[in-house]
């Protein structure tokens, strides 16, 4: 039998078999618990410590990590491979102590977008909205983009089928199980993953004997200034991609209490980072080598190791790689699905039939499939939705300093936005040399430079306050009081009646 058979009648047998497994959960969980769209979406207060460090883990590494990491080392080099891998659990831990302030304040809460409406009104809402849905859409083409990559460039084999395989077995158990289902299943894809990363270090540390190692480093692999730009980019692109993707917001909502939340936030991060390091390291170990790349852009230098220089690596074990790219895929790309559904059954769809979100998770996959079938750039993909989370970052956490309360309102919300947005434009025509078009494509797809990420941080931050300025000078001159964003006592009185409702539960 060929490398292309065998892999993807594995490849399908271990999608289907976790698709399997979500659906017996999903069964079994109906017959205990009435559906109730609530629940479906949040899984509120239900998941323990472990179970969500799991599910932290397996929603936030997925395929992408064993493509773009190692391609990043090709121009960013050992220092620009740590601050990523580092990037890919720090926000984790960030966002889950944010969420902690949050759900304190707005215990109620389904979405990102329900305290954006609650804190700043609607048309704060709609734009923060419209950034995670592009966010998050963003995330899931990568993965469509990812495994077929793999059956395409590694495997030899078309990229449709198995893009069609992930997007409708994720689906139906989505669309059956909801969150609660797929963080379940997170445990088995995350320990399932990890055994057939140990497999592969294992051989890697037995086969990895190359001629010569050039000491030092390469200009490209040693210190660089990609390498070092990435000490500030990385952290602030995947971080306010992470507060713009409604899946980590969702395992907030899920964990059984805080101290839950807390440490399964903690050990979620801390096996993202190694995991996401040593895929990255793979790819440094074969530029390190010097064997040849069998794509330009290096997005397939893990499997080039594998190879160990030659033309092809074993074919075990490259079906044990296929496997574990497909495990991490799965996890991911449920996980994106739930969260986009959540975005949008919470805004549209609050308080009716449990459906109305199941079939979104069926509609929502058509057009990311398709467009995922163009085979993208990875690293350019995301680097869109980063620098769009960049920008909208800090007006939206303004929102939850409780001084601000009141001043900073929905229009200096937006304002910021704007001057944040118009900082990077200025930024890339300045470095384009007045070329705003060639600007425009620096910035948005080519290059992870620091300016891009830093200068939307400063100048929104600037633009908020000074758009405050002025509204609050605009006010007292005619007389106008400040609008007050949330009523406290209502806030009060639906605390009182979520615990009131958990305790009755109990």
């Amino acid at each position: 039998m060929s490398l292309v058979s065998v892999t993807y009648g594995l490849a399908i047998t271990t999608i289907v078999a976790f698709g399997v497994g979500a659906l017996f959960l999903a069964r079994r969980q109906q017959g205990i618990r009435e559906d109730d769209t609530e629940f479906f979406l949040t899984a509120r207060h239900s998941i323990p410590e472990r179970t969500i460090a799991w599910s932290f883990f397996a929603s936030g590494v997925g395929a992408w990590v064993i493509f773009s990491l190692p391609s990043y080392c090709l121009s960013a080099g050992i220092v620009g491979l740590v601050a990523y891998a580092v990037s890919c659990g720090l926000p984790i831990l960030i966002v889950a102590n944010v969420g902690v302030i949050l759900h304190r304040k707005y215990p109620g809460v389904l979405s990102l977008g329900d305290f954006v409406q609650w804190r700043f009104g609607t048309i704060p809402t709609i734009i923060v909205t419209l950034v995670m849905l592009f966010n998050m859409s963003i995330g899931l083409c990568a993965e469509y983009t990812s495994i077929g990559n793999l059956m395409e460039l590694v495997i030899g084999g078309p990229r449709l089928p198995i893009v069609i395989c992930v997007a409708v077995v994720t689906s139906l158990y989505t669309a059956a199980g909801g969150l609660y289902v797929s963080i379940l299943t997170d445990v088995a894809q995350g320990v399932f993953g990890i055994t057939l990363l140990l497999i592969m270090a294992i051989y890697v540390a037995v086969t990895y004997r190359p001629e010569h190692l050039p000491i030092p480093l390469p200009e490209g692999l040693g210190p660089n200034y990609w390498g070092w730009a990435a000490v500030a980019a990385m952290p602030i692109s995947m971080t306010c991609s992470t507060f713009f993707s409604e899946a980590p917001w969702q395992r907030i909502w899920a964990s059984a209490d805080e101290r839950a939340l807390r440490r399964g936030s903690l050990w979620g991060s801390i096996g993202l980072i190694v995991v996401c390091f040593l895929y990255g390291f793979g790819g440094f170990l074969a530029l390190w080598a010097g064997f040849p790349m069998s794509a330009e852009d290096g997005s397939t230098l893990f499997f080039d190791l594998l190879g160990a220089g030659q033309s092809s690596a074993p074919g075990w074990i490259v079906v044990l790689a296929s496997l574990a790219v497909v495990t991490m895929n799965e996890g991911n790309v449920d996980s994106l699905q739930n969260a986009i559904v959540d975005s949008l059954a919470s805004r549209f769809f609050r308080g009716k039939n449990v459906w109305y979100p199941r079939v979104l998770v069926f509609l929502i996959n058509i057009p990311i499939v398709i467009v995922s079938l163009k085979g993208y750039n990875i690293m350019k993909l995301y680097l869109i939705g980063n620098l769009v989370s960049t920008i909208c970052a800090v007006p939206l956490l303004l929102g939850l300093v409780d001084r601000f309360e009141g001043y900073i309102t929905g229009w200096s919300m937006v304002s910021g936005i704007i001057t944040g947005f118009f900082s990077i434009v200025v930024f890339g025509y300045i470095k384009m040399d007045g070329d705003i078009a060639n600007g425009m494509t620096y910035t948005f797809i080519d290059a992870y430079d620091w300016p891009s990420f830093v200068l939307p941080l400063v100048f929104s931050f600037i633009g908020v306050f000074f758009a405050a300025g002025v509204e609050g000078a605009l006010r007292k001159a005619c007389g106008l009081t400040y609008p007050v964003p949330l009523n406290l006592q209502a806030r009060e009185d639906h605390r009182q009646e979520l615990e009131s409702k958990s305790s009755s539960d109990a």
